[in-house]
Protein backbone atom coordinates (compact mmCIF):
# COMPACT_ATOMS: atom_id res chain seq x y z
CA UNK A 1 0.00 0.00 0.00
CA UNK A 2 1.10 3.57 -0.67
CA UNK A 3 1.90 5.78 2.29
CA UNK A 4 -0.10 9.00 2.31
CA UNK A 5 1.46 11.80 0.33
CA UNK A 6 -0.22 14.28 2.69
CA UNK A 7 2.89 14.27 4.81
CA UNK A 8 4.03 17.12 7.10
CA UNK A 9 7.51 16.87 5.63
CA UNK A 10 6.22 18.25 2.32
CA UNK A 11 5.33 21.93 2.28
CA UNK A 12 3.19 23.78 -0.23
CA UNK A 13 6.29 25.69 -1.34
CA UNK A 14 8.32 22.53 -1.84
CA UNK A 15 5.56 21.01 -3.95
CA UNK A 16 5.44 24.12 -6.13
CA UNK A 17 9.20 24.12 -6.55
CA UNK A 18 8.96 20.55 -7.72
CA UNK A 19 12.41 19.43 -6.71
CA UNK A 20 13.15 15.73 -6.86
CA UNK A 21 13.42 15.67 -3.08
CA UNK A 22 10.04 17.32 -2.57
CA UNK A 23 7.99 15.18 -4.89
CA UNK A 24 9.92 12.03 -4.13
CA UNK A 25 10.10 12.34 -0.35
CA UNK A 26 7.62 9.66 0.55
CA UNK A 27 8.75 6.08 0.57
CA UNK A 28 6.59 3.48 -1.08
CA UNK A 29 6.37 -0.28 -0.81
CA UNK A 30 5.02 -2.62 -3.44
CA UNK A 31 4.93 -0.28 -6.45
CA UNK A 32 7.83 1.80 -7.77
CA UNK A 33 7.34 4.73 -10.12
CA UNK A 34 9.97 4.61 -12.90
CA UNK A 35 11.19 7.86 -14.44
CA UNK A 36 11.71 6.56 -17.96
CA UNK A 37 9.21 4.84 -20.26
CA UNK A 38 10.97 2.24 -22.39
CA UNK A 39 9.31 1.82 -25.76
CA UNK A 40 9.22 -1.97 -25.75
CA UNK A 41 8.03 -2.62 -22.20
CA UNK A 42 5.15 -1.02 -20.31
CA UNK A 43 4.60 -3.64 -17.64
CA UNK A 44 6.56 -1.68 -15.02
CA UNK A 45 4.86 1.65 -15.70
CA UNK A 46 2.25 2.87 -13.23
CA UNK A 47 -1.09 4.59 -13.75
CA UNK A 48 -2.75 6.67 -11.02
CA UNK A 49 -6.43 5.65 -10.98
CA UNK A 50 -9.37 6.84 -8.89
CA UNK A 51 -8.88 3.79 -6.65
CA UNK A 52 -5.08 3.99 -6.46
CA UNK A 53 -2.01 3.00 -8.50
CA UNK A 54 -2.20 0.19 -11.07
CA UNK A 55 0.68 -1.50 -12.85
CA UNK A 56 0.88 -1.51 -16.62
CA UNK A 57 1.32 -5.28 -16.48
CA UNK A 58 -2.24 -5.56 -15.13
CA UNK A 59 -3.86 -3.70 -18.03
CA UNK A 60 -5.54 -5.99 -20.55
CA UNK A 61 -7.35 -3.57 -22.87
CA UNK A 62 -7.64 0.21 -22.70
CA UNK A 63 -9.89 3.04 -23.84
CA UNK A 64 -7.77 6.17 -24.36
CA UNK A 65 -10.38 8.96 -24.40
CA UNK A 66 -13.86 8.53 -22.95
CA UNK A 67 -16.46 10.27 -20.78
CA UNK A 68 -18.83 8.61 -18.34
CA UNK A 69 -20.51 11.87 -17.29
CA UNK A 70 -20.18 15.30 -18.89
CA UNK A 71 -22.04 18.56 -18.30
CA UNK A 72 -21.99 21.15 -21.09
CA UNK A 73 -23.87 23.84 -19.18
CA UNK A 74 -20.70 25.26 -17.65
CA UNK A 75 -20.11 26.05 -13.96
CA UNK A 76 -21.79 29.46 -14.06
CA UNK A 77 -25.14 28.04 -15.15
CA UNK A 78 -27.73 27.16 -12.50
CA UNK A 79 -28.39 23.87 -14.31
CA UNK A 80 -24.75 22.78 -14.03
CA UNK A 81 -24.43 19.40 -12.25
CA UNK A 82 -28.19 19.41 -11.53
CA UNK A 83 -29.09 15.93 -12.73
CA UNK A 84 -30.63 12.68 -11.54
CA UNK A 85 -27.44 11.24 -10.11
CA UNK A 86 -28.98 7.80 -9.65
CA UNK A 87 -29.64 7.70 -13.38
CA UNK A 88 -26.15 9.01 -14.19
CA UNK A 89 -24.53 6.43 -11.94
CA UNK A 90 -26.69 3.61 -13.27
CA UNK A 91 -25.87 4.45 -16.89
CA UNK A 92 -22.16 4.76 -16.09
CA UNK A 93 -22.03 1.42 -14.27
CA UNK A 94 -23.89 -0.30 -17.11
CA UNK A 95 -21.49 1.12 -19.68
CA UNK A 96 -18.46 0.15 -17.60
CA UNK A 97 -19.79 -3.38 -17.22
CA UNK A 98 -20.19 -3.65 -21.00
CA UNK A 99 -16.59 -2.57 -21.51
CA UNK A 100 -15.39 -4.99 -18.83
CA UNK A 101 -17.26 -7.73 -20.67
CA UNK A 102 -15.04 -6.99 -23.68
CA UNK A 103 -11.91 -7.32 -21.56
CA UNK A 104 -11.36 -3.58 -21.10
CA UNK A 105 -9.98 -2.78 -17.66
CA UNK A 106 -8.58 0.73 -18.20
CA UNK A 107 -10.53 3.85 -19.13
CA UNK A 108 -8.93 7.28 -19.50
CA UNK A 109 -11.64 9.75 -18.44
CA UNK A 110 -11.25 13.15 -20.14
CA UNK A 111 -13.93 15.08 -18.22
CA UNK A 112 -12.06 17.79 -16.35
CA UNK A 113 -12.91 20.87 -14.30
CA UNK A 114 -15.64 22.96 -15.93
CA UNK A 115 -17.48 20.20 -17.78
CA UNK A 116 -18.77 18.05 -14.95
CA UNK A 117 -15.90 16.10 -13.43
CA UNK A 118 -17.32 13.99 -10.60
CA UNK A 119 -14.61 11.95 -8.91
CA UNK A 120 -16.97 10.24 -6.46
CA UNK A 121 -19.07 8.92 -9.33
CA UNK A 122 -15.93 7.68 -11.06
CA UNK A 123 -14.69 5.95 -7.92
CA UNK A 124 -18.08 4.31 -7.34
CA UNK A 125 -18.14 3.03 -10.94
CA UNK A 126 -14.61 1.70 -10.59
CA UNK A 127 -15.35 -0.09 -7.34
CA UNK A 128 -18.62 -1.52 -8.63
CA UNK A 129 -17.20 -2.88 -11.88
CA UNK A 130 -13.45 -3.30 -11.47
CA UNK A 131 -12.79 -0.90 -14.35
CA UNK A 132 -9.65 1.13 -13.66
CA UNK A 133 -10.31 4.82 -14.35
CA UNK A 134 -7.74 7.59 -14.68
CA UNK A 135 -9.18 11.09 -14.24
CA UNK A 136 -7.68 14.51 -15.03
CA UNK A 137 -7.12 17.83 -13.42
CA UNK A 138 -7.05 20.98 -15.57
CA UNK A 139 -9.75 23.36 -16.77
CA UNK A 140 -11.76 23.01 -19.97
CA UNK A 141 -11.14 26.04 -22.19
CA UNK A 142 -12.02 28.91 -19.80
CA UNK A 143 -14.97 27.26 -18.03
CA UNK A 144 -13.60 28.05 -14.61
CA UNK A 145 -15.72 27.53 -11.46
CA UNK A 146 -16.53 30.79 -9.64
CA UNK A 147 -14.39 29.78 -6.66
CA UNK A 148 -11.32 29.63 -8.94
CA UNK A 149 -12.09 32.63 -11.14
CA UNK A 150 -9.66 35.02 -9.45
CA UNK A 151 -6.72 32.66 -9.06
CA UNK A 152 -3.39 33.72 -10.53
CA UNK A 153 -1.41 31.46 -12.86
CA UNK A 154 0.86 30.29 -10.00
CA UNK A 155 -2.20 29.60 -7.84
CA UNK A 156 -3.84 27.62 -10.64
CA UNK A 157 -0.65 25.62 -11.09
CA UNK A 158 -0.63 25.04 -7.33
CA UNK A 159 -4.20 23.72 -7.53
CA UNK A 160 -3.35 21.32 -10.35
CA UNK A 161 -0.25 20.09 -8.51
CA UNK A 162 -2.28 19.43 -5.36
CA UNK A 163 -4.79 17.38 -7.34
CA UNK A 164 -1.97 15.38 -8.92
CA UNK A 165 -0.04 14.77 -5.70
CA UNK A 166 -2.41 15.09 -2.73
CA UNK A 167 -5.99 14.57 -3.86
CA UNK A 168 -9.11 16.16 -5.33
CA UNK A 169 -11.84 18.00 -3.42
CA UNK A 170 -10.64 16.89 0.00
CA UNK A 171 -10.35 13.21 -0.97
CA UNK A 172 -7.30 11.01 -1.46
CA UNK A 173 -8.32 10.48 -5.11
CA UNK A 174 -5.48 11.84 -7.23
CA UNK A 175 -5.60 13.03 -10.83
CA UNK A 176 -3.47 11.08 -13.27
CA UNK A 177 -2.89 13.78 -15.89
CA UNK A 178 -3.82 17.34 -16.90
CA UNK A 179 -6.44 18.00 -19.58
CA UNK A 180 -6.71 21.38 -21.28
CA UNK A 181 -8.70 22.61 -24.27
CA UNK A 182 -8.47 25.32 -26.91
CA UNK A 183 -11.16 26.97 -28.98
CA UNK A 184 -11.46 25.52 -32.47
CA UNK A 185 -10.19 28.38 -34.63
CA UNK A 186 -7.71 30.08 -32.28
CA UNK A 187 -6.58 30.11 -28.66
CA UNK A 188 -8.89 32.42 -26.73
CA UNK A 189 -7.20 35.00 -24.54
CA UNK A 190 -9.13 33.65 -21.56
CA UNK A 191 -7.69 30.15 -22.10
CA UNK A 192 -4.03 31.18 -21.94
CA UNK A 193 -3.70 31.33 -18.11
CA UNK A 194 -5.03 27.77 -17.79
CA UNK A 195 -2.59 26.52 -20.42
CA UNK A 196 0.32 28.25 -18.70
CA UNK A 197 -0.68 26.85 -15.32
CA UNK A 198 -0.97 23.37 -16.82
CA UNK A 199 2.53 23.63 -18.28
CA UNK A 200 3.99 24.75 -14.94
CA UNK A 201 2.25 21.93 -13.06
CA UNK A 202 3.22 19.33 -15.64
CA UNK A 203 6.84 20.45 -15.63
CA UNK A 204 6.99 20.20 -11.84
CA UNK A 205 5.30 16.80 -11.62
CA UNK A 206 6.36 15.17 -14.88
CA UNK A 207 2.71 14.51 -15.74
CA UNK A 208 1.06 14.34 -19.14
CA UNK A 209 -0.91 17.20 -20.66
CA UNK A 210 -3.74 16.11 -22.95
CA UNK A 211 -5.16 18.72 -25.31
CA UNK A 212 -8.66 18.98 -26.77
CA UNK A 213 -8.04 20.65 -30.15
CA UNK A 214 -9.03 19.56 -33.70
CA UNK A 215 -7.08 22.12 -35.74
CA UNK A 216 -3.36 21.63 -36.30
CA UNK A 217 -2.49 25.34 -36.40
CA UNK A 218 -4.09 25.88 -33.00
CA UNK A 219 -2.58 22.72 -31.52
CA UNK A 220 0.89 23.82 -32.66
CA UNK A 221 0.40 27.20 -31.03
CA UNK A 222 -0.69 25.57 -27.78
CA UNK A 223 2.30 23.23 -27.92
CA UNK A 224 4.63 26.20 -28.45
CA UNK A 225 3.13 28.05 -25.49
CA UNK A 226 3.58 24.99 -23.27
CA UNK A 227 7.18 24.62 -24.41
CA UNK A 228 7.81 28.28 -23.55
CA UNK A 229 7.06 27.35 -19.92
CA UNK A 230 9.62 24.54 -20.02
CA UNK A 231 7.22 21.67 -20.75
CA UNK A 232 8.50 18.88 -23.01
CA UNK A 233 6.21 17.42 -25.66
CA UNK A 234 7.14 13.82 -24.91
CA UNK A 235 4.36 14.02 -22.27
CA UNK A 236 1.85 15.71 -24.62
CA UNK A 237 -1.24 14.07 -26.13
CA UNK A 238 -2.98 15.85 -28.98
CA UNK A 239 -6.64 14.81 -28.76
CA UNK A 240 -9.25 15.18 -31.54
CA UNK A 241 -6.46 15.38 -34.10
CA UNK A 242 -8.22 13.45 -36.90
CA UNK A 243 -9.57 16.53 -38.79
CA UNK A 244 -5.98 17.68 -39.41
CA UNK A 245 -3.70 16.50 -42.20
CA UNK A 246 -1.32 13.57 -42.07
CA UNK A 247 1.70 15.87 -42.41
CA UNK A 248 0.55 17.80 -39.34
CA UNK A 249 0.27 14.59 -37.35
CA UNK A 250 3.78 13.58 -38.36
CA UNK A 251 5.17 17.00 -37.50
CA UNK A 252 3.78 16.81 -33.98
CA UNK A 253 4.97 13.24 -33.53
CA UNK A 254 8.49 14.22 -34.59
CA UNK A 255 8.41 16.90 -31.88
CA UNK A 256 7.70 14.15 -29.33
CA UNK A 257 3.91 14.29 -29.01
CA UNK A 258 1.45 11.41 -29.01
CA UNK A 259 -1.37 11.85 -31.52
CA UNK A 260 -4.86 10.66 -30.59
CA UNK A 261 -7.68 9.89 -33.03
CA UNK A 262 -11.22 9.59 -31.73
CA UNK A 263 -14.79 9.43 -33.06
CA UNK A 264 -14.20 5.75 -33.77
CA UNK A 265 -17.77 4.41 -34.22
CA UNK A 266 -19.36 7.76 -35.17
CA UNK A 267 -21.46 8.16 -38.32
CA UNK A 268 -20.48 11.82 -38.54
CA UNK A 269 -18.56 14.51 -36.66
CA UNK A 270 -20.75 17.61 -36.27
CA UNK A 271 -18.29 19.15 -33.81
CA UNK A 272 -15.09 19.24 -35.87
CA UNK A 273 -16.15 17.97 -39.33
CA UNK A 274 -13.41 15.37 -39.31
CA UNK A 275 -13.45 11.91 -40.86
CA UNK A 276 -15.09 9.12 -38.90
CA UNK A 277 -15.08 6.17 -41.31
CA UNK A 278 -12.86 3.28 -40.31
CA UNK A 279 -10.83 3.32 -43.53
CA UNK A 280 -9.77 6.95 -43.04
CA UNK A 281 -8.91 6.30 -39.41
CA UNK A 282 -6.85 3.24 -40.28
CA UNK A 283 -4.89 5.17 -42.90
CA UNK A 284 -4.15 7.95 -40.42
CA UNK A 285 -2.96 5.45 -37.83
CA UNK A 286 -0.76 3.59 -40.33
CA UNK A 287 0.77 6.90 -41.44
CA UNK A 288 2.20 7.27 -37.94
CA UNK A 289 2.96 3.69 -36.93
CA UNK A 290 5.12 3.25 -40.02
CA UNK A 291 7.98 5.10 -38.30
CA UNK A 292 6.59 6.12 -34.91
CA UNK A 293 4.78 3.06 -33.53
CA UNK A 294 4.74 4.31 -29.93
CA UNK A 295 3.05 7.68 -30.52
CA UNK A 296 -0.53 7.11 -31.64
CA UNK A 297 -3.66 6.09 -29.72
CA UNK A 298 -7.36 5.82 -30.60
CA UNK A 299 -10.72 5.85 -28.86
CA UNK A 300 -14.43 6.50 -29.35
CA UNK A 301 -14.75 9.66 -27.24
CA UNK A 302 -18.27 8.63 -26.25
CA UNK A 303 -20.16 10.35 -23.45
CA UNK A 304 -22.40 7.96 -21.54
CA UNK A 305 -24.56 10.49 -19.63
CA UNK A 306 -24.77 14.07 -20.90
CA UNK A 307 -26.30 17.13 -19.30
CA UNK A 308 -28.36 18.51 -20.99
CA UNK A 309 -29.62 15.33 -22.70
CA UNK A 310 -30.28 17.18 -25.95
CA UNK A 311 -26.51 17.39 -26.42
CA UNK A 312 -25.99 13.61 -26.34
CA UNK A 313 -23.95 12.76 -29.43
CA UNK A 314 -23.40 9.82 -31.75
CA UNK A 315 -20.70 7.54 -30.31
CA UNK A 316 -20.49 3.92 -29.12
CA UNK A 317 -17.65 3.07 -26.75
CA UNK A 318 -18.08 -0.68 -27.33
CA UNK A 319 -17.35 -0.33 -31.08
CA UNK A 320 -13.57 -0.15 -30.68
CA UNK A 321 -13.23 -3.73 -29.45
CA UNK A 322 -16.34 -5.13 -31.10
CA UNK A 323 -15.34 -4.15 -34.64
CA UNK A 324 -12.38 -1.78 -34.96
CA UNK A 325 -9.76 -3.92 -33.21
CA UNK A 326 -10.04 -6.65 -35.85
CA UNK A 327 -9.71 -4.10 -38.68
CA UNK A 328 -6.72 -2.49 -37.01
CA UNK A 329 -5.05 -5.88 -36.53
CA UNK A 330 -5.60 -6.73 -40.17
CA UNK A 331 -4.11 -3.37 -41.21
CA UNK A 332 -1.09 -3.27 -38.90
CA UNK A 333 -0.56 -6.76 -37.55
CA UNK A 334 -1.25 -7.95 -34.01
CA UNK A 335 1.76 -6.39 -32.29
CA UNK A 336 1.35 -2.88 -33.71
CA UNK A 337 -2.40 -2.99 -33.09
CA UNK A 338 -1.72 -3.80 -29.44
CA UNK A 339 0.66 -0.87 -29.31
CA UNK A 340 -2.05 1.51 -30.49
CA UNK A 341 -4.83 0.11 -28.32
CA UNK A 342 -2.99 -0.74 -25.09
CA UNK A 343 0.73 -0.12 -24.74
CA UNK A 344 0.72 3.45 -26.04
CA UNK A 345 -2.19 4.35 -23.75
CA UNK A 346 -0.20 3.18 -20.74
CA UNK A 347 2.87 5.10 -21.92
CA UNK A 348 0.94 8.28 -22.61
CA UNK A 349 -0.99 8.39 -19.32
CA UNK A 350 1.50 6.89 -16.91
CA UNK A 351 1.93 8.64 -13.58
CA UNK A 352 4.05 11.77 -13.48
CA UNK A 353 7.77 11.05 -13.48
CA UNK A 354 8.27 13.23 -10.37
CA UNK A 355 5.18 12.11 -8.43
CA UNK A 356 5.84 9.80 -5.51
Amino acid sequence: MLKSINDPRISRRSILKGTGAALGTLAMSGIAYPTIAFAADVKDLVLETVTGPVMGADIQKAMAHEHLFVDFHGPNDDKYMDVDWSAALGASVTSAEELKGQGVNLLIEWTNIGVGRNILLLRHVSRATGLNIVCPTGIYKSLVPPAMADLSVPDLADHFIRELTLGIDGTKIRAGFIKIAASTEAIAETEIPFHRAAAIAAKETGCTIALHCPKAAVAKNVAASLESEGFKLDRFVWGHSQPSKNEDHLEMVKRGATVQFDAISADSDPFFNGPTDDASMLDRIANITDKHPDQVIVSADASVFVNPPVWQYDRDNTYVYRYFEAKLTEKLGKDLAENVLRRNVIRAFRVGDKVA
